[in-house]
């Protein structure tokens, strides 16, 4: 999944938990931000094992949608990644059950848009200039669904 997907689901469903009493707008926008910051192991993976243009953004991009010359997946995406989370998750939640809850949906929201297989469905191929984009139909109409929704939400 693109990083527009990351960021949407988890802050639509951190609005919904908003309406609800249940969090706060902050914590949902967290959600959002953490649901795209997992994929940070992306860009660390892309420094430790590239020969050539560790620090490129574009490079560690190109890498994991067209490419793939190396994996870039790290710990946290795998089952002991996600047990080592939970664990830290619950530990704060002793302290902080909101912040443990917008973290949470962020994590683990990133787990479970990533693990449906896209790959057999049709793709949005694009280039813009060196940036490869090659984006699902099904995850574009996705992003529009939950756009609409968050604007719902926020109205």
């Amino acid at each position: 999944m693109y990083p527009q997907t990351h960021f949407l689901f988890p802050f639509f469903l951190g609005l919904i938990l908003v309406k609800l009493t249940v969090l706060s707008w902050q914590l949902a926008l967290l959600a959002g931000i953490i649901g795209v910051l997992v994929d940070l192991d992306h860009y660390i993976e892309h420094i430790l094992h590239a020969k050539t243009n560790k620090f490129s953004l574009r490079a560690t991009w190109n890498n994991s949608i067209k490419l793939h010359r190396f994996y870039q997946r790290s710990f946290i995406h795998f089952e002991k990644g996600a047990f080592f989370v939970t664990g830290v998750l619950v530990a704060l939640a002793f302290f902080s059950w909101p912040i443990s809850l917008g973290l949470a949906l962020g994590y683990y929201s990133h787990l479970l848009l990533d693990y449906p297989s896209m790959k057999k469905e049709k793709k949005m191929h694009l280039r813009i200039g060196r940036l490869y984009i090659q984006e699902p139909y099904g995850e574009v109409l996705l992003d529009l669904l939950l756009a609409v929704g968050v604007l719902l939400l926020v109205l």
